[in-house]
């Protein structure tokens, strides 16, 4: 299974906000730490904020905060609402048209391991995330000293 650019988007948008949970992080620093279009970052960081998942405030020194502890948001949860309506195959798709529809005996089969998939990612948290490979925190620190410099601020 292959998660869409937007849920691997929202998942590197949380896990910056889970590794400095002390910091306020704006839409345009972590797209530039990431190197990624900060326009499709900006419509993530909308969503985000719309389901709960991030807090952002405004203005000057405005910018996103994780609204829950990152020991509670689940991996799996988080994917099974951003890859809501997206298809794993044609049929699946609300819209979706297959001539074997009708008596197909690999949907079941495809919605079954779709779901296993979301089920196996459930207890995983972006604590797990951020803390289960040691070097997770240390680059997350690295590309924001990295964005820092480039960016001519000193902290």
């Amino acid at each position: 299974m292959q998660i869409n650019k937007f849920s691997d988007f929202s998942l590197r948008v949380l896990i910056h906000l889970a590794a400095e949970p002390d910091k306020t992080l704006s839409t345009r620093e972590i797209a530039n730490r990431q190197g990624i279009s900060f326009n499709h970052l900006a419509k993530v960081s909308q969503w985000l904020v719309s389901e709960g998942y991030v807090t952002a405030t405004r203005g000057r020194n405005g910018g996103m905060t994780l609204a829950q502890p990152a020991n509670t948001v689940s991996v799996g949860a988080l994917l099974r609402k951003s890859e809501a309506g997206t298809a794993l195959v044609e049929c699946l798709a609300a819209e979706g048209k297959c001539v074997f529809s009708p008596a197909c005996g690999l949907l079941p089969l495809l919605t079954g391991a779709q779901e296993a998939f979301f089920r196996h990612l459930d207890p995983f948290t972006l604590d797990d995330v951020i803390e289960g490979h040691g070097g997770m925190k240390r680059l997350i620190t690295a590309l924001s000293d990295l964005s820092d410099e480039k960016n001519g601020r000193d902290q």
